[in-house]
């Protein structure tokens, strides 16, 4: 499928905040946000991996279109804040806020996944009244299954309005399927480059993370599945069925009416 090219003038540039894969060129107008890809396929994964949570229980998350942008291959995707009232507040940007001092900084002051998680957890709630157990259990859940290296605390937060604080919906997963081509090169093959992959923000592991808070993420496999074969990419299509592949037995299926609270390892 052609995509669409959108023409956006410098006007509309916007600073592009935290990343730990290198600066990427954004653009905001008539509430879409543009960005485009800046080390591999990113617009490709945040498309796909928007229509992966499709056939997931998860409904808080923002959907991607893969597209050109003057020229350059990106994405779009529609903003999630009410620009007048609202306004995101990310995890690292309220631990700064409340102590000065940077919040991924401060996890690793602690000896393990689980203690840093719980950390996370606490401080969430003294910031907000927030519980954000279920929030991070599905985000490095999701992550594990798409394989997302670029998880840190300025992609998880919440929105903030005059009736308070809600959780931000999952959005930013353009390092997932491998799409950093200098860090998972085409001449690696497939099984390596998932190998050599590590997670964040909490640990290298995206098990090891994920496990601490058990699973809440269904997915619909007679859905996925098929979806999975349409895809054009190659290397996109052999990730997500290894990925598919290595975790049918720890994600339960979306139609199955109840699964264990505490996860068992994949």
């Amino acid at each position: 499928m052609e995509l669409i090219d959108y023409t956006i003038d410098k006007e509309y540039e916007r600073s592009v905040g935290f990343s730990s894969i290198g600066a990427q060129t954004k653009y905001f107008k008539d509430g879409y946000w543009y960005k485009k890809n800046n080390a591999g396929y990113e617009g490709m994964a945040e498309a796909i991996c928007s229509d992966v949570l499709g056939f997931t229980n998860v409904r808080n998350y923002v959907s991607y279109e893969a597209c050109r942008i003057n020229g350059f291959s990106g994405c779009r995707s529609k903003n999630f804040l009410d620009a007048k009232s609202e306004a995101f507040v990310s995890l690292g940007s309220a631990f700064r806020f409340s102590y000065g001092a940077d919040l991924s900084n401060k996890v690793y002051t602690y000896r393990n996944a689980d203690d840093r998680i719980r950390f996370v957890i606490d401080f969430v709630y003294e910031f907000t009244g927030l519980d954000c157990t279920e929030y991070l259990c599905t985000i490095l859940n999701f992550d594990m299954l798409v394989l997302n290296t670029d998880r840190h605390f300025y992609n998880m937060g919440f929105i903030k309005s005059d009736s308070g604080y809600r959780f931000a919906p999952i959005f930013d997963n353009g390092a997932a399927l491998l799409s950093n081509m200098s860090v998972f090169p085409p001449d690696k093959s497939v099984e390596d480059n998932i190998d050599s992959a590590v997670s964040k923000p909490f640990c290298g592991s995206f098990e090891r993370q994920a496990l601490v808070l058990g699973s809440n993420l269904k997915i619909d496999y007679e859905g996925l599945v098929p979806y999975i074969e349409t895809v054009s990419h190659f290397r996109v299509k052999e990730v997500l069925r290894l990925q598919v592949d290595r975790y049918k037995n720890y994600f339960p299926a979306l139609n199955e009416i109840s699964f264990p609270k505490t996860a068992k390892k994949p």
